[in-house]
């Protein structure tokens, strides 16, 4: 029997994916979604201040992929660590690497509170699904000799379902640039006890800088 408490909840946090996402996309494109100001402060509470989302604690979605290293990886393996979970393509030209980049400033910024992040990072290009190609992405932005940074791929019906079970769009092509995909550029963050805790989004709304949130969100979860 289906539990409709856990149905609800799924709903919520899939629109609440949709509104924030949206307005971050707005604030880089006002004409992609014009209405978006009018409701952001029903969303936040009545401020425009952003560093973050909280979402009401629940299970974050399992799952088990091959990293840059042919290593198989579970979200499982890192209870005991807080865990940035993101979206990536390693054909990316634009944003991907931009966020890549926040997020490597973050990582350095949290000093020895590091130790205690784990970053997974999920390729939703269905074209370039190898180590070597994700590998080859770490190298080219300083990354490939953290061993906190997990690059993951799999089989793609594998992929399409975790990317599905956080309510994530991507693998749709780049209209002008042929081999990358669209997608949404989110951050998630999943706390010690495996609870899906915190949503951002990026382009950050009203400007705000992202590395310094995910500092102060990592911060908190731990």
């Amino acid at each position: 029997m289906r539990d409709p408490i856990r149905h609800v909840k799924a709903l919520a946090f899939a629109v609440a994916v949709f509104l924030i996402t949206s307005f971050a996309l707005t604030q880089a494109n006002p004409n992609v979604f014009p209405f978006m100001p009018y409701i952001w402060p029903y969303v936040t509470g009545g401020s425009l201040s952003y560093t973050g989302t909280e979402l009401e604690s629940a299970p974050a979605p399992a799952f088990t992929l091959q990293d840059q290293r042919g290593a198989a990886v579970s979200l499982a393996d890192h209870q005991g660590k807080v865990v940035l979970l993101t979206f990536l393509d390693p054909l990316c030209t634009d944003n991907c690497l931009i966020l890549a980049q926040h997020i490597a400033a973050a990582y350095g910024d949290l000093g020895v509170d590091a130790k205690d992040l784990v970053v997974l990072a999920i390729n939703i290009n269905p074209a370039e699904q190898t180590p070597a190609a994700m590998q080859t992405f770490l190298q080219r932005q300083g990354l490939d000799e953290n061993p906190a940074w997990h690059f993951l791929s799999g089989e793609w019906e594998v992929v399409t379902e975790v990317v599905a079970a956080y309510y994530v769009s991507a693998g749709e092509p780049k209209p002008s640039k042929p081999g990358e995909v669209l997608h949404q550029d989110v951050v998630f963050l999943i706390d010690r006890s495996g609870e899906l805790r915190i949503l951002i989004t990026y382009p950050t709304p009203v400007g705000a800088a992202l590395e310094g949130i995910i500092v102060e969100r990592v911060r908190q979860l731990l």
